[in-house]
């Protein structure tokens, strides 16, 4: 079976059968096109001639230009077209069980302190529409802690005001409910107020009624104008340039733990399918639990 044709049948049906979002879609095509073109310049483009020593080669290859979580990710890609095709019968077997995957380097997730997360929020706000959106968006992901395409995703009947609760729609099509906050609630009712202006005044129009947050034409925002505007906001308050999207979300899970939340909230909140993926934050959160303790052991 044709190599090419086995990744390109695997994006379609993942976008289809296994409702992969855009941006896992996007990932996956890039690793796997990467991969294909290795195996051209090997000279191999049918899949029954991939043997273990090739994909070593293409890892070694990798290593050399990128972190073992990259690479890791890109085999990960790999392994999963592999057992697409064997599950096709295009494949006898996934030649990727002869191949190790890279013990991944353990580094803390990026995150604001409180009072980063407070100058932030408490940035120059205007009237305008666009300004008040920027607001609730950054209201919102601090106070949920949802995905970047989660949050682009929105639809306003996925938001109950009233009781503070988002409908999200995470990875592999999975819902789940997730609480707002008193202030992002506010910031999200001062937008709906600053769009119904913005309808009635100099002929906005709202070319995606159904969308959230809506760009300056009127479309729904996308990922990329989302990390722009913050980025926009985090230079107007002098924080770090290396501030994201995702480390407002790791912000959301560190204060949560800091405060004595429950880890399984938390990943429940964060919409993670293990435990262990939510763990990772609560080294981060140590210094609080040993305070905690020694205040509450009798021998502490």
């Amino acid at each position: 079976m044709n190599i090419r044709t086995i990744i390109e049948t695997f994006l379609r049906e993942g976008e289809i059968e296994q409702r992969l979002s855009a941006h896992t879609l996007r990932s996956y095509g890039r690793d796997l096109r990467e991969w294909d073109g290795f195996l051209k310049a090997q000279g191999v483009e049918e899949a029954e001639n991939i043997e273990a020593s090739l994909l070593r080669g293409f890892f070694g290859h990798l290593h050399k230009m990128n972190k073992k979580t990259t690479v890791a990710r890109k085999m990960a890609s790999i392994r999963s077209c592999f057992k697409f095709a064997q599950k096709k019968g295009w494949l006898e077997e996934n030649p990727m069980f002869r191949v190790r995957t890279p013990k991944a380097e353990k580094t803390i997730p990026p995150f604001l302190s409180e009072k980063e997360a407070e100058t932030l929020l408490r940035g120059p706000i205007k009237d305008a529409f666009l300004e008040q959106r920027d607001q609730a968006i950054l209201e919102l992901f601090y106070a949920s802690g949802i995905r970047l395409s989660e949050l682009t995703a929105l639809n306003w009947e996925h938001i109950d005001l009233s009781l503070g609760l988002l409908r999200v729609s995470g990875k592999g099509g999975r819902e789940r409910m997730v609480p707002a906050g008193k202030k992002a609630v506010a910031a999200i009712r001062l937008y709906q107020a600053a769009l119904q202006t913005a309808r009635e005044g100099a002929g906005f129009r709202i070319r995606d009624p159904e969308a959230v947050f809506l760009n300056r034409l009127g479309r729904r925002l996308s990922d990329r104008g989302v990390a722009r505007r913050l980025k926009g906001r985090v230079q107007e308050v002098r924080l770090s340039p290396a501030i994201s999207p995702h480390a407002l979300r790791h912000s959301f899970a560190t204060h949560m733990l800091n405060a004595g939340a429950d880890l399984r909230i938390v990943q429940e909140c964060l919409g993670h399918r293990s435990l262990s993926t939510t763990q990772k934050y609560t080294h981060i959160s140590m210094g609080r639990l040993l305070e905690v303790y020694r205040k509450a052991h009798p021998r502490g």
